[in-house]
């Protein structure tokens, strides 16, 4: 495909006109010729930039990634030209189609065996350009596996569940096997095997995965974010030694827990997986999924900067980075090492639609940065918090208090002291900022005597620092050993710490990460890492989408597609002789607009299966 000057003139006028032609050259029964592929008219575009210009084209029409830098004009018009293309495509092929006529019973037309083909159709072309069928044979899996292999990650991303409700939607309601060929025994013990398969790979997946991903979309890896989230487990899990009850969001205290461990960079992609039991101290993870790291995305000179939340930067793990010569970002965990105020900060934030203002302040210790960070919105929200705790921390106090006066209520001193105390544990962001006290009505000696005494009244007051933590709302500490970054740098990249969060929640809303049924560990495991690897599939989805400007989440894509469908339509026919014979033609349905759209962003010309004449004619 190369771009064509070509100089014409318009009727018996003398002036010559220029404009520009896309072509390519083809092989005819009479040599080689160039067959025109669109009218370029006159393009801003200099002749040196013409091969570039017809080669990201190219590249957008077949689904290539281009590995060189681009003029943003010429990409700018290459995208604008395939989309041209595209749809002079699909008219083309709508006036091509030749008329058939037959003569049919309206009353016997059926439509049978409707199946879902959109979200299948995208899941899969990523699959291909990930090449990761290759990547299986090329590690020992037999070909005939591989249909099972796809269905069990892509299922995460369409129908998430168990291997038991993948095995069930795609034999009932996925075309996922017209487009990807039916596998010759899929039963459901084949899931189970091949779900094992998948996880003996799983380093080897996620090494291949970061280096696939890295070379398609040029990424830089300079940051890399770390973070810990945990799924309940259902069942008693004996045979596993993983799952153990741990403190978890969801408040399922009744589950024992299993930990995933994830890395992802600056741009979301994820690099690195562990799974751990779920009482795991978060601290004492880092040092594991660094090594992890390190082994997957290679361990070069030019050491990677991570980042982490306060949970995990203890001193043991800020000491381990340094001496690995890391780059490191973190909330300061515990009291800052210097004195700080508020005065004179530096706005690097402000957006006055939506009230946001972000303040920052640097302090310098030894070879560290420290950054006092204000965040008006996070000082609102902090403060809401403490004011609805607060309401119901004195609101029981009070309850205890009146108590004191009113018959069938607690008065004992001795089961007051145990009331209070677990109000304080339940309450302890505020019972922190009072002092309480529990007047007895008469000194006692020992349990019994305690036992045996009443309480005269209750009695609290605001300590101290309580007007320091009113003044502290909405403040965080930053702890860097990049000293050659500026203060906004260190934020922003702080703040890219969402994106991992970003990928917990799409792990646990959209792939199908919780609850976790299974009882053996290589199963439990294996079915939190499907998740991950399905993980890298939306990411990719939704990263190029953005790329169009297109920010809706992988969960608004796959329902807005669940409308294209595959159907079967039955009638029957009426012959040349006379006879009436059925006729069956498997077909998709028209793309809607929605569907169109999305096709198009994502480089696919919305045709993922041709039309079948199940029943040929006589």
């Amino acid at each position: 495909m190369f771009v064509r000057k070509v100089k014409k003139r318009n009727g018996k006028s003398p002036k010559l006109y220029e404009y520009l032609q896309l072509v390519e050259s083809i092989r005819t029964e009479h040599g080689p010729r160039q067959k025109l592929i669109l009218n370029l008219g006159t393009l801003d575009i200099p002749e040196s930039q013409y091969k570039a210009f017809a080669q990201r084209i190219e590249d957008i029409l077949t689904g290539r990634q281009s590995f060189f830098k681009i003029d943003n004009n010429i990409k700018k018009l290459s995208e604008q030209t395939a989309n041209k293309i595209f749809d002079k495509q699909a008219k083309e092929n709508d006036e091509n189609k030749e008329s058939d006529y037959q003569e049919i019973d309206i009353n016997t037309m059926n439509v049978e065996r409707s199946r879902s083909i959109g979200a299948e159709y995208v899941c899969h072309n990523i699959w291909k350009e990930l090449k990761l069928n290759e990547f299986f044979l090329s590690h020992g899996v037999k070909k005939k596996r591989l249909p099972i292999i796809e269905t069990l990650i892509l299922g995460r991303l369409i129908e998430p569940g168990s291997e038991r409700h993948i095995h069930q939607w795609v034999n009932r309601e996925s075309g996922l096997y017209e487009i990807i060929g039916k596998p010759q025994k899929g039963g459901l013990n084949s899931f189970y095997r091949n779900t094992d398969t998948i996880y003996k790979l799983k380093d080897e997946i996620e090494k291949y995965l970061t280096k696939t991903e890295k070379d398609l979309f040029s990424l830089k890896e300079k940051y890399c974010f770390f973070d810990l989230t945990n799924t309940y487990f259902e069942g008693s899990g004996k045979k596993n030694p993983k799952p153990n009850h741990g403190r978890t969001k969801e408040k399922r205290n009744d589950c024992k827990l299993v930990t995933l461990g994830l890395v992802v960079d600056e741009l979301g992609f994820a690099k690195s997986s562990n799974i751990y039991s779920g009482n795991v101290s978060e601290p004492k993870t880092l040092e594991d999924m660094i090594k992890n790291l390190d082994n997957k995305t290679g361990n070069t000179k030019e050491r990677k900067t991570i980042v982490m939340d306060a949970g995990i930067a203890t001193k043991g793990n800020i000491k381990w980075l340094k001496g690995k010569k890391y780059g490191y970002i973190v909330v300061n965990r515990g009291k800052a090492p210097f004195e700080y105020d508020f005065k004179n900060m530096e706005v690097i934030k402000k957006e006055g639609k939506k009230d946001i203002e972000i303040k920052v302040k640097r302090y310098k210790e030894d070879d560290e940065i420290y950054i006092l960070c204000y965040s008006k919105k996070k000082a609102e929200k902090d403060k809401s918090i403490r004011d609805r705790l607060e309401q119901l921390f004195i609101g029981r106090l009070e309850y205890y208090k009146n108590g004191l006066n009113k018959k069938g209520r607690i008065k004992s001193y001795y089961k007051m002291i145990e009331l209070v105390g677990r109000l304080k544990e339940k309450y302890s962001r505020v019972s922190k900022l009072y002092t309480i006290e529990i007047e007895p009505e008469k000194e006692g000696d020992g349990e019994k005597d305690l036992k045996k005494i009443r309480v005269k009244n209750i009695v609290w007051e605001k300590r101290e620092n309580y007007e320091k933590a009113e003044v502290d709302e909405g403040s965080y500490i930053l702890r860097t050993n990049r000293t050659d970054l500026t203060d906004k740098e260190i934020w922003n990249t702080y703040i890219m710490l969402r994106r991992i969060e970003y990928s917990f929640l799409s792990m646990k809303s959209h792939l199908g990460f919780r609850p976790n049924y299974h009882q053996l560990e290589k199963r439990s495991d294996a079915h939190l890492f499907i998740s991950v690897i399905a993980y890298h599939i939306m990411h990719i989805i939704e990263y190029k989408l953005q790329g169009k400007k297109d920010s809706r989440s992988w969960a608004t894509i796959r329902n807005l597609l669940r409308t294209h469908r595959r159907a079967t339509i039955t009638f029957n026919r009426k012959m040349q002789n006379g006879r009436i014979a059925k006729q069956a033609i498997r077909l998709s349905t028209k793309l809607e607009e929605t569907h169109a759209e999305i096709y198009k962003k994502l480089y696919l010309n919305g045709m993922p299966l041709p039309k079948k004449i199940l029943i040929k004619k006589e």
